[in-house]
């Protein structure tokens, strides 16, 4: 999977107000929060630390968190392009999935570069600020590609309705982030299994009620759009 919208690092508003760094630094800030959630601290302190084992040790020079975030930070390639793309690609012979269209031009592009999948997804809202949402940019997106690749989206699944209303729009499937990690971070893995038992609970009564019993079968008729979702712009 390659991303194509992180080639530099956006203005993260949400992370500079909140002082997000990587090890995270104790202020009086974060302490006065930490008090508020004393019992939680408490296991964290008994939990083992985790790391990301697949690169600090495994890369040269990177031995701790401190060493990776500055190795992060040179692994942004700001003249990401398609030619780029499709050196990836031959380097890489496998299947590969581009994560990052929001526009139906760049859709076509990688449908004509031979992509296995692309992904519909502004990263979270957080690289460009004012960027339009994945679920508003699928139908077009989904439209271009014609069935050349797979089309998945990212961005904004919280419950399992959300997820039919992707695949009701044409998309393939869609990727979940931050509902499965608050499930990590209130349980851990348990957590994890109750977010996704959740997720699927919600889509199975939904279809059930939109009259579905096979997800492949869901299309648009299930849903009432309004005429401008997609947006008339000038």
């Amino acid at each position: 999977m390659i991303t194509l919208d992180l080639q530099i690092l956006g203005q993260r508003h949400k992370d500079l107000k909140n002082g997000l760094s990587a090890p995270p630094k104790l202020t009086a800030k974060t302490i006065a929060n930490l008090a508020t959630k004393w019992s939680w601290g408490l296991e964290m302190l008994g939990t083992k630390r985790r790391g990301f084992g697949n690169i600090v040790g495994h890369v040269s020079g990177i031995s701790d968190t401190t060493s990776l975030s500055a190795w992060t930070a040179e692994q942004f390639d700001q003249a990401l392009d398609w030619k780029k793309v499709e050196v990836l690609m031959k380097k890489w012979g496998g299947k590969v999935i581009l994560k990052g269209i929001l526009d139906p031009e760049d859709a076509k592009m990688a449908a004509k570069l031979g992509v296995d999948a692309i992904i519909v997804s502004n990263h979270g809202g957080r690289q460009l600020d004012g960027a339009l949402s994945s679920i508003r940019m699928l139908p077009k997106i989904v439209e271009a590609v014609d069935g050349k690749c797979e089309v998945w989206m990212d961005g904004g699944i919280r419950s399992g309705q959300d997820i039919l209303k992707a695949k009701a729009l044409g998309a393939t499937g869609t990727m979940i982030g931050r509902s499965y990690i608050y499930g990590l971070g209130a349980m851990g893995q348990a957590g994890v299994t109750k977010a996704l038992e959740v997720m699927h609970k919600e889509l199975d009564t939904t279809m059930a009620l939109c009259g579905h019993r096979d997800i492949n079968d869901v299309t648009r008729d299930i849903l009432y759009i309004p005429e401008d979702f997609e947006g008339r712009w000038a």
